[in-house]
């Protein structure tokens, strides 16, 4: 059994510093979004650890959920990476080991080898121009959310050229069960349909309006972790709040591609 303690000191001052340089790093990026990710280098820990939590102690136990993980002996597997691009995480998958059944919007992107699922606030996400104001609105109070998915076919590591990238090996139970977390987050009318709200940011990829609404803590990188813990994983969701802390705890069980500092 492993024990996390998260103790976050009160260092008010550093608050402000980091908050300043965090809202010119904003202006400076204008419309680069994911190079707007890469600010959460200084901010993550500040914006969350100091200015929402203050003190902030949560313990817990990470083991696995035995029937689901993890993958025994010649036990056959299917794969998931966790992506960290510095503020946010996404899960990507392999399409073809997808059950069309469970989620059917992967026929939205036919020739695709891999897909990148991402859930998050739906004004942060699909602004033209990341501002302060929005990031705290993101943050602070109960939003709209959305899901991103990217359907592509390069190698991870060529796809996502500076991110940090994890792979997981999952059971087959286990794996239907991420992506049942991944169809249910998907807002669907009557008839079962998800509502396509668009292009997405990069590549070939549309958003969906999502279920549920998006505030701290309940962030995008709590959303993954808690895929990965219904697909068995010992992983803390409740602690996962920022990229960091997803990419710390995975480490523990997966296989590690890279891991940007």
């Amino acid at each position: 059994m492993k024990t996390t303690t998260i103790v976050v000191p009160i260092q008010v001052s550093a608050v402000f510093k980091n908050m300043r340089w965090g809202i010119d790093c904003v202006r400076e990026q204008g419309e680069d979004w994911l190079g707007f990710l890469k600010w959460n280098r200084k901010m993550r820990f500040s914006l969350f650890g100091y200015v929402v939590c203050l003190l902030f102690i949560c313990g817990g136990c990470a083991t696995p959920i035995q029937e689901l993980f993890p993958v025994r002996g010649q036990s056959p597997s299917r794969t998931v990476y966790v992506v960290s691009h510095g503020w946010h995480t996404g899960l990507v998958v392999l399409r073809d080991d997808i059950p069309a059944d469970l989620w059917p919007e992967i026929a939205d992107f036919p020739n695709a080898r891999y897909l990148e699922i991402g859930w998050g606030d739906e004004g942060f996400y699909r602004a033209e121009k990341i501002t302060a104001p929005l990031c705290l609105k993101a943050a602070l109070l109960p939003t709209p959310s959305v899901m991103h998915v990217v359907g592509f076919d390069q190698p991870l590591e060529e796809f996502f050229p500076t991110s940090s990238i994890i792979q997981v090996e999952l059971t087959e139970a286990g794996f239907d069960e991420l992506c049942q977390h991944i169809s249910d987050a998907h807002a669907r009318d009557d008839w079962g349909q998800a509502e396509s709200l668009g292009r997405g940011i990069y590549g070939n990829s549309q958003f969906y309006r999502a279920n549920g609404s998006y505030y701290f803590p309940k962030t995008c990188n709590v959303w993954t972790a808690r895929g990965l813990r219904k697909a068995g994983c010992p992983i803390v969701p409740s602690i996962a709040v920022n990229a960091g802390n997803v990419i710390s705890q995975t480490r523990d069980f997966g296989h590690v591609i890279r891991d940007v500092k």
